[in-house]
């Protein structure tokens, strides 16, 4: 199967953030476009890396492909075309790869064009981490983007543990955090907290559920329907199963 026809009920993306992409508000379409940035930079890097580029390539196939959202405007077409963010980003891509030689894309981000700040060293060792199997480069870009997705939700539930000042109990409750209610050691969990299995147990329950209503939340702005929510849930499982 072509990659471009793999997972075709992949809901649309970000409709929100390009909505604030086509505003007049200068200030807000480039906060809005660089949100998009920091959620598909490191996919579309990894993408890269497993169709056989260098790292170095690679953040520079990476970097000349959001200078071209910017110059070009191009993601305003998403809206219009009513495609999915994802996958026009990937077909995007495939025309930076086609059309434009490194040395090129080497010169373009000396001549004064929008730069992203990409840490090559972070992304190659981050790359390093992925699935040494024979995952296709349009596979790992899914599973790349998902995991993402639940570091955001894993982000947003630590601040709020930080705020609290419990961001010890959540380092040690994070790897309890998942899709199932897998069984959980309550009676160690009590001891590192410094409180009982019972209380750990309670814990637990309100912190998977804390995270569940985050990353319910996350998948809502990603969707184009409420109704796509449960949809894009079971398609994160499988991707990541």
């Amino acid at each position: 199967m072509p990659p471009a026809e793999r997972h075709t009920d992949f809901p649309t993306t970000h409709w929100t953030l390009v909505e604030v992409v086509k505003s007049t508000d200068t200030k807000q379409a480039a906060v809005a476009l660089e949100k998009i940035c920091e959620r598909y930079w490191y996919p579309i890097y990894a993408y890269l890396r497993r169709a056989g580029h260098s790292a170095h390539d690679a953040e520079d196939l990476t970097q000349t492909l959001f200078q071209k959202l910017v110059a070009d405007e191009a993601i305003l077409q998403v809206q219009r075309e009513r495609g999915r963010l994802r996958s026009f980003l990937i077909g995007m891509l495939r025309q930076v790869i086609s059309h434009q030689a490194r040395h090129h894309n080497a010169d373009k981000r000396g001549g004064g064009a929008t730069h992203f700040s990409l840490n090559e060293t972070v992304a190659d060792e981050r790359y390093t981490l992925e699935p040494a199997d024979k995952l296709d480069p349009e596979l790992l870009y899914d599973r790349a983007w998902a995991m993402q997705l639940l570091e955001t939700v894993r982000g947003e539930l630590r601040a709020s543990f930080t705020r609290t000042g419990r961001a010890d109990a959540y380092e040690v409750l994070e790897p309890y955090l998942g899709w199932d209610d897998a069984p959980a050691p309550f009676a160690e969990l009590g001891e590192r907290l410094g409180s009982n299995e019972n209380a750990a147990r309670v814990l637990v329950h309100r912190m998977r559920k804390k995270f569940r209503e985050l990353l319910e939340e996350e998948v809502s702005r990603t969707v184009a329907q409420p109704e796509d929510i449960k949809a894009e849930m079971e398609w994160m499982r499988q991707v990541l199963r």
